[in-house]
């Protein structure tokens, strides 16, 4: 039995986050706030996640009908082997009760949401002269390893909330689905009596979700209107943000 301390695990974590985030700015964290948001909102309402899980499940079952059937067994032992997905007729098809299904969403999101926040706002823009890029200001860093810091919390809370498997669609308590006969068992210790899923505190992060997806949005994005009238959307640095421009000769 292995015993891992959750509130020293909890800590580093934030403590990593925070860092990155400042470097990052507030803008791509921000990004990622809103994924994990989503993910606070879902573990709320277990219908609106069971609905999600049901979408994924008609995707799969579409995309899996285009596959040969050599590509279909192939695909079927990666997804039953690595991800532990099971199949339902030949169809492989994820279960909303289970921790595991939640925990690689989970990971899902974080690429999804990094991938996201480095198209939107560029570090450099390799094709084009000059490069160009979206430093973060001081007062720009500073609100990132905030953020960041309270991704990293959001994130043990989300994996521990899985864990617990209370909330998910059925109330089943999944953790012993990631428990085998071959695996080395671990325990919790320090376990703090807070978690994501107290009272008011979901909600209090649902309202902080919607605030910065606006404050995102409305930083990134403006409307300006041309000569002749018409409207169109345009893209200016973040606030805390500012774009410098390298000029790079092609020689």
């Amino acid at each position: 039995m292995v015993e891992v301390n959750w509130t020293v695990l909890t800590y580093m974590l934030i403590g990593l986050f925070a860092f990155s985030g400042f470097f990052k700015g507030w803008w791509k964290e921000a990004v990622v706030t809103i994924f994990l948001i989503f993910l606070v909102f879902l573990l709320q309402v277990p219908a609106a996640a069971q609905a999600l899980i049901d979408l994924i499940n008609f995707i799969i079952a579409a995309l899996w009908g285009l596959l040969s059937e050599t590509y279909r067994i192939i695909f079927g032992d990666f997804l039953k082997t690595g991800l532990g997905v099971e199949t339902d007729g030949g169809i492989p098809r994820i279960d909303a009760g289970e921790s595991q299904t939640w925990l690689i969403i989970l990971i899902i999101f974080l690429g999804l949401a990094i991938l996201i926040g480095r198209i939107t706002l560029p570090n450099s823009g390799r094709i084009s002269r000059p490069y160009f890029g979206y430093p973060p200001t001081f007062g720009g860093s500073i609100l990132g390893g905030i953020l960041g810091g309270v991704n990293g919390w959001l994130i043990v809370s989300l994996v521990g909330a899985y864990l617990n498997g209370q909330n998910l669609p059925g109330g089943s308590s999944a953790a012993a689905t990631l428990i085998s006969p071959n695996t080395v068992l671990v325990q919790a210790v320090d376990v703090p009596t807070t978690t994501i899923q107290d009272s008011f505190l979901p909600w209090f992060f649902v309202a902080l979700g919607l605030i910065t997806l606006l404050m995102a949005i409305r930083s990134r994005v403006t409307v300006l209107k041309d000569k002749e009238g018409f409207r169109k959307l345009d893209y200016r640095p973040p606030l805390g943000h500012r774009k410098i421009e390298v000029s790079v000769s092609d020689g």
